[in-house]
């Protein structure tokens, strides 16, 4: 069962800070839900129960989007904030298991990727070449 392709685009230098910016909003979530995560052990360690605590934990990203601190995190596609929570709390599932560490926070100067989905990209052709088409609704 075929499940996603990987290819090798050449984006332009617009493209590029799009993306780039994409990934500084990815690695703002993971981290925001890593600081959740230590903050919720913390918290369960003096006051919970072990199994209480894993109950607290989920996906949500919305309540990361405020308009005093993070503001630009609104010009973000949605698709994007959501897969780096779903990726993080898979990790976490993983490492409740014991199949791998815990989720950890993301240097900046970290080598960053993004799961781009159908709906953030476009390959189309035009005189005998492919182009490479990102954004939302309206592709650039």
């Amino acid at each position: 069962m075929l499940t996603g392709i990987q290819l090798r685009a050449y984006p332009t230098q617009h493209q590029k800070l799009i993306l780039s910016q994409w990934m500084g909003c990815a690695r703002f979530v993971w981290n925001a839900k890593c600081d959740e995560d230590k903050y919720f052990r913390g918290f369960a360690r003096k006051f919970a129960t072990f199994d209480h605590y894993y109950e607290t934990q989920d996906q949500k990203y919305a309540h990361f989007k405020s308009d005093e601190i993070s503001s630009w995190l609104a010009n973000c596609p949605s698709t994007i904030q959501k897969n780096s929570t779903v990726n993080w709390y898979n990790t976490l599932k993983k490492s409740i298991k014991g199949l791998c560490g815990r989720p950890k926070r993301k240097k900046k100067t970290d080598k960053g990727s993004i799961h781009l989905t159908s709906d953030l990209f476009e390959f189309r052709t035009e005189r005998n070449k492919r182009k490479l088409y990102i954004g939302g609704k309206n592709l650039i």
